[in-house]
């Protein structure tokens, strides 16, 4: 399982030098407003997924030139000590005219042994996944009108949309989940059994967050409260924020993956706060989480994982 060990940022905001390093489990990253905190897990993530090579190219400079004001070079240490390192410089962009210099990053991945090593290589070995609560209560549903939908809601968020893509990949693994255990021997029959078990303990943790709601919870996730029946996106807006954030990791399949949460607990009561880490982290004990929060105070079991951004950096 490929996990991050340390996060090396030079000059980080003009500040400093960062210097983060990570447990393979859960980190927590604290501090005030315009710190930094959600800038290190969208770099982490722009890096970490190859991201660029599906924007064009105004994107792709827009977003170069944001990054090149937040840092000199940035570079993460995997716990293989394969290192991934960033750093921006000067260079002729010949597909707009010789003669212009653009501001631009080299980015190069080096084994333990310092050889250089195809960036592809990283990114086959890689799951990295990215939450960003904030942004997602922002943006417009629109951007998801162009990707088919099973059963289209009326008037959807984006939240609404993004929550039903994460059913619909989720009732779709499942279904072919169980065709492959129709034809598996019979000795296979416990697997299939903790299949079915690891699939239904979403329920669990849902029923620790939406305790005003009837149980059993069904995969199509209608909730019943009262004696009505509705769909999930009848809910407020921290409990669809629970349910996604549910959804993404028991997606996930148990399966080594590196999820980056910037302000996950936005919206959320302070007892979901509490309980947040604990219970995604039952549903994927095979996860590293590096999460960011304005009150890392209140998470309840890791303490001793919570860092502050100003801790950090060394002039």
């Amino acid at each position: 399982m490929v996990t991050i060990k340390r996060i090396e940022i030079e000059d980080f905001l003009g500040q400093g030098n960062l210097v983060w390093n990570l447990d393979p489990e859960v980190n927590i990253l604290g501090g005030k407003n315009g710190s930094g905190k959600s800038t290190i897990l969208k770099v982490c993530h722009y890096f970490l997924t190859n991201i660029s090579y599906n924007l064009n190219f105004e994107e792709y400079s827009k977003i170069e030139a944001q990054f090149a004001k937040l840092f000199k070079s940035f570079s993460i240490v995997f716990n293989n000590d394969w290192v991934a390192k960033c750093s921006w410089c000067k260079a002729t962009r010949t597909d707009i005219s010789p003669e212009r210099k653009e501001i631009c990053y080299k980015s190069f991945v080096f084994d333990k042994n310092g050889n250089k090593i195809d960036n592809k290589e990283l990114y086959s070995q890689l799951k990295v996944f990215l939450i960003n609560s904030f942004e997602q209560h922002l943006s417009k549903a629109s951007i998801y009108d162009q990707q088919p939908k099973s059963s289209p809601l009326d008037d959807p968020t984006m939240l609404d949309l993004m929550i039903k893509d994460q059913i619909d990949q989720r009732n779709s693994k499942f279904s072919q989940a169980m065709e492959g255990f129709i034809d598996a021997p019979d000795g296979d029959e416990q697997q299939r059994t903790n299949y079915v078990q690891n699939y239904k303990k979403i329920y669990e943790s849902l029923s620790h967050f939406l305790t005003g709601y009837d149980e059993p919870f069904k995969s199509s996730f209608e909730f019943v409260r009262n004696g009505q029946k509705f769909g999930y996106e009848h809910l407020s807006m921290g409990e669809k924020q629970i349910l996604l954030l549910l959804l993404m990791v028991s997606n996930t399949d148990q399966q080594p993956c590196i999820f980056l949460m910037d302000e996950p607990d936005l919206s959320m009561h302070i007892d979901w706060k509490e309980i947040l880490v604990k219970e995604l982290h039952s549903l994927n004990p095979n996860m590293q989480i590096i999460l960011t929060t304005h009150a890392p105070s209140v998470i309840t079991g890791w303490h001793d994982r919570v860092q502050e951004v100003s801790q950090l950096i060394k002039n």
